[in-house]
């Protein structure tokens, strides 16, 4: 596949994601943590602009100066920028000329992209690329709580498949105790924190190989495990009493029975699937209650080299 296919492929996903919302829902920012739709569009759409056509695309004329200001999220050395928790106040620039602006650079990159690019000019391209597949994750995290904190609970996307977990009959895997390779391996892309690869020792452990359903968490609640301190640890403690925190997010107890919402919007528990959105520290009273404990970052890698 050409660079311009790999480009035009990646920018079209981002929009078939946000092809289910209607207007009202792409500039929504319920809480701080989560950015408007629209400005993931535009923030992907600068970094284009922004890394390779301006500094690079000879007699390029950037689309809006005021965006760089609009859509700039942390880059110090590229100006100022809109605090992350202002980004729901962006009632201008318009859906509209969002979508403008992406099919302005979007043109000039196919143009661009016709001839060869340098090494330099490549690499920058490929992290655009991954950069853009990561604003597609914060998207489906991002639409799922703006669309499951609205009242109605609407659904996104009634023909939204979930992905499937596998489960497997071979029990706790256990690792031998010794010296694991860690960090990424290959000649592919990969983000810097997954570099360098490196040597670390590990103890003797065993990991299951399974994701906790919902039925084995809905255990733990059922076990009053929300009102016993001693599944806690401070911080997770204070974290539950002062955000009164009863269960996984997007559970909700209706008429003696728990729902949650999902893509197709709100339904019954699916007790078989793996329970979803919780936080490390629920993560963490539950391995406890278990009698269990998390594994270590090195431990779940180290894991699943093996697992898979």
């Amino acid at each position: 596949m050409s660079l311009t296919d790999c480009y035009l492929k990646a920018r079209k996903r981002t929009e078939m994601i946000c092809s289910h919302l209607q207007t009202e829902d792409y500039v929504v920012q319920p809480v701080a943590d989560v950015s408007p739709p629209k400005w993931h569009m535009g923030h992907t759409t600068w970094f284009f602009e922004t890394f390779i056509l301006k500094p690079y695309f000879m007699g390029y004329q950037e689309h809006n100066p005021d965006y760089n200001y609009v859509f700039n999220s942390y880059y110090e050395t590229v100006g100022n920028r809109v605090i992350r928790t202002d980004r729901g106040n962006l009632s201008r620039p318009t859906v509209m000329e969002i979508y403008r602006y992406r099919e302005y650079v979007d043109e000039a990159m196919a143009k661009f992209l016709c001839h060869e690019p340098s090494a330099d000019v490549k690499e920058l391209l490929i992290l655009g690329l991954n950069h853009e597949e990561q604003h597609q994750e914060l998207l489906y995290t991002d639409i799922k709580y703006i669309l499951g904190h609205n009242p109605l609970f609407p659904a996104y996307d009634k023909n939204y498949v979930s992905p499937k977990a596998e489960v497997s009959d071979a029990g706790f895997i256990k690792l031998k105790e010794g010296v694991y390779e860690i960090g990424f391996e290959g000649d592919g892309f990969c983000f810097d924190n997954e570099l360098n690869r490196h040597k670390v020792y590990l103890n003797s452990f065993e990991i299951s190989p399974n994701l906790v359903t919902n039925a084995e968490y809905l255990e733990f609640i059922n076990a009053d495990g929300y009102h016993d301190f001693r599944h806690w640890h401070a911080e997770g403690w204070d974290w539950v009493k002062t955000n009164k925190v009863e269960a996984p997010l997007y559970w909700h107890l209706i008429d003696g029975e728990w729902h949650h919402y999902t893509y197709h919007g709100l339904e019954p528990l699916n007790l078989k699937e793996p329970v979803c959105h919780i936080s490390y520290f629920e993560a963490y009273a539950y391995a406890a209650w278990k009698g269990l404990r998390l594994p270590t970052e090195f431990e779940w890698e180290a894991a699943a080299t093996r697992v898979n």
